[in-house]
């Protein structure tokens, strides 16, 4: 293996992008992760029996390059395309809803994508930079260095950087014991803005396992509450929108405290930053806040390099 010439901070679909880009081009990278494991918000949560999707629930692929890579994962079996029967939960009650576009999701969970992505990779898990290794030791070591780590995290290590405001998200999963009449749904009323059925995706070794997503505004507001509050009343709010009364078998709550921009922030002028002397900044954020923005953001962070 080459020496590294560019390092990545950062495991999740950005840094992975940057990191493939600038392989193709000869140019080797080492990325270094805080967790045990690549994905960011898109790995999956381990729970006694199974794992859970609490993350990004699928993503969608619009530019023909990361569609093509869709596909290749596909193939390999890291992918599955999800085709739930999806409603639309407003005041006026249960519609479906008219959204039929592709969406994937890793196979057999949402993590397997970025496994799929990191496996010819040089990554250095459970190394957070500012405490096992310094910034400016990074800059003087690598001819370029990539932040791709979530905006709150890049503000962290540069104070000055203009990035949005992120959002947070307390999302639940809870094991039930009845069926419903639908698969997923896209809440409109109430704390809840997303529920699906976590077993209704391929793969999945579950059969009622459901993931509840909270508004941006009711994580905020309820932002300290315990895991078990939090628990207990998006549980009760779910039971107000599925159907079919149910019981709650198992259960447990995660916040993301800093998921995504919220809703009124638009993409940035660019698909990444120039923070000068050779330092980029990468990330969903830059692009709206999707996996396949961050995805582009670390290949068009890689394209800089390479120019």
């Amino acid at each position: 293996m080459t020496t590294p010439q560019v390092a990545i901070i950062g495991a999740g679909i950005a840094g992975l992008a940057c990191a493939h880009a600038l392989r193709q081009h000869g140019i080797e990278s080492i990325i270094y992760e805080k967790s045990r494991g690549p994905g960011g918000r898109i790995s999956s949560k381990r729970t006694d029996n199974s794992s859970v999707d609490l993350g990004a629930q699928y993503f969608t692929a619009r530019d023909p390059g990361f569609a093509a890579l869709a596909l290749q994962a596909e193939q390999a079996g890291a992918l599955a395309r999800w085709e739930p029967n999806l409603a639309m939960i407003d005041d006026a009650g249960i519609q479906a809803s008219p959204d039929t576009q592709t969406r994937w999701v890793g196979a057999p969970r949402m993590g397997a994508f970025a496994h799929y992505l990191a496996r010819d990779l040089r990554i250095e898990p459970a190394t957070r930079i500012g405490e096992h290794r310094s910034l400016t030791e990074l800059r003087a070591q690598f001819t370029s260095v990539v932040i791709a780590t979530p905006a709150d995290q890049a503000r962290a290590l540069l104070p000055d950087l203009k990035v949005p405001a992120q959002a947070p998200c307390w999302a639940v999963w809870i094991d039930i014991d009845r069926d419903q009449p639908f698969d997923a749904a896209f809440v409109k009323t109430g704390p809840l803005r997303w529920i699906a059925n976590d077993a209704s995706k391929p793969g999945r070794a579950t059969r009622r396992r459901w993931v509840l997503h909270a508004t941006p505004s009711w994580s905020d507001t309820n932002l300290e509450l315990s895991a078990e509050q939090v628990l207990l009343k998006l549980t009760e709010a779910a039971g107000g929108l599925l159907p079919n009364a149910f019981s709650v078998e198992d259960g447990h709550a995660h916040r993301w405290r800093y998921a995504r921009p919220w809703d009124d922030q638009t993409a940035m002028a660019d698909a990444c930053i120039d923070a000068g002397d050779h330092l980029w900044v990468a990330g969903d954020y830059c692009m709206g806040g999707r996996v396949e923005g961050a995805w582009l953001s670390g290949v068009a962070a890689a394209q800089r390099i390479m120019r």
